[in-house]
């Protein structure tokens, strides 16, 4: 995804595959060619994800609104990393992973509000209560962890079990075992490979 930093289009090099923004946000650490990477670095590689993500963030305000920095995002990043996979690995939560996530998501506080316009229908809004761009985005973030971690598609949380890969996914569908098909091929590569040392004659 690119966005535009000062005039310069920055690209977003990880990946972004339609997963629940919080997953999202655990998978800005991703491995490439076996090597862990950072994708969340500067403020050129925050607003290329971030601008990648957009469209699934709530209205966050003036456009010309400073975005959460790295260090806010890597911080609840680091947060939802701990309590996710405390969830795969069916092991107690960490209370100081929690506190962060809670934390982000008290940014903004959030109310409905009907908004009235004249000849037209009304609709539902969203008042945020003077919470900055950064407020809102942080915490609908932290928000949509907390519901990953206590909602009914708790049980789907999955961490891909392919060779080398670090990313997680949400189980959408019965025979899914992989984030991507890429990952898949390479587990079933990996398998074959395996399989035919072990057949070879000693």
């Amino acid at each position: 995804m690119r966005a535009t930093i000062s005039g310069v289009y920055a690209v977003y090099a990880g990946p972004l595959r339609d997963e629940p923004i919080a997953i999202e946000l655990h998978n800005t650490v991703y491995a490439v060619g076996g090597t862990v990477v950072d994708g969340l670095t500067d403020s050129a590689s925050v607003e290329a994800w971030l601008e990648g993500l957009a469209g699934r963030l709530p209205d966050a305000g003036e456009r010309s609104k400073p975005w959460p920095t790295a260090q806010e995002l890597v911080e609840l990043r680091d947060a939802v990393r701990v309590a996710l996979r405390a969830v795969v690995a069916a092991a107690a939560q960490d209370a100081a992973a929690l506190e962060v996530i809670n934390r982000a998501s008290a940014r903004a506080p959030r109310s409905p509000i009907a908004a009235w316009r004249p000849d037209a229908d009304p609709v539902a809004a969203t008042d945020y209560h003077g919470a900055t761009r950064a407020d809102v985005v942080i915490g609908a973030l932290a928000s949509d962890a907390i519901e990953l971690l206590t909602g009914p598609r708790r049980g789907e949380l999955r961490a891909c079990g392919a060779p080398g890969c670090v990313l997680m996914f949400l189980k959408d569908h019965p025979r899914r075992e992989w984030c991507s098909n890429t990952c898949g091929n390479r587990a079933r590569q990996a398998r074959h490979y395996h399989r035919a040392r072990r057949q070879r004659p000693s």
